[in-house]
């Protein structure tokens, strides 16, 4: 069976933005972090995400594959070349109730029980499918058992006054187990984590 791999970026305090729905500054996330974070992605077939994801993503790793990169972002490494060409091959899952599908960049758009349709997938052929979401998705998709696998967080040397936390509207506690943790000269911590089942 696939597995389903949470990824997401917070500060120390657990948060995934600022208040107005932005990264801190500075992210601390060159080439050595976004080569180990690569190699999760080649182990995956799809990418699952809330539309707000998917807007502030998406697109802009597009524009790099396809040899256009937007002039904010900084240089285009080789590091960052390759999660880009990652990208564009997964299928993008997109949970809203506004967007449509688009076969020609991969797009498949989700709504209603986003769990049962995840746990669907997980049951069919493939490579692992990452999950990144906002806390009111990942809340009741982390509280649901036997749905997600792993976490992968890249957890940054920043701490936010405010701004919504990952775990923010979980609903049961969570047991998990350290798969393996790097830390990166920048001063980034990437864990995984398996979840261990209920008891």
């Amino acid at each position: 069976m696939r597995k389903i791999v949470v990824h997401m970026q917070t500060t120390l305090d657990g948060r995934i933005s600022n208040t107005a729905g932005f990264f801190w500054e500075p992210l601390v996330f060159g080439d050595p972090e976004t080569l180990f974070v690569n190699d999760a992605f080649r182990s995956a077939d799809t990418w699952a995400m809330g539309r707000g994801v998917y807007q502030f993503v998406v697109p802009y790793w597009e524009q790099v594959a396809a040899g256009n990169p937007p002039e904010i972002g900084g240089p285009i490494t080789p590091a960052r070349q390759e999660f880009a060409d990652l990208l564009v091959g997964l299928t993008k899952v997109v949970f809203s109730t506004t967007m449509a599908d688009d076969p020609d960049t991969g797009r498949v758009v989700i709504s209603g029980d986003i769990g049962a349709q995840l746990a669907e997938m997980k049951t069919q052929p493939g490579k692992d499918i990452v999950l990144s979401a906002g806390p009111e998705t990942l809340g009741a998709l982390a509280s649901r058992p036997d749905l997600i696998d792993e976490y992968l967080l890249v957890v940054h040397p920043a701490v936010l006054a405010a701004g919504p936390r990952l775990f923010d509207h979980l609903t049961r506690d969570l047991a998990l187990d350290l798969v393996h943790a790097e830390v990166f000269d920048a001063g980034a911590v990437i864990a995984r984590y398996e979840v261990r089942p209920p008891a």
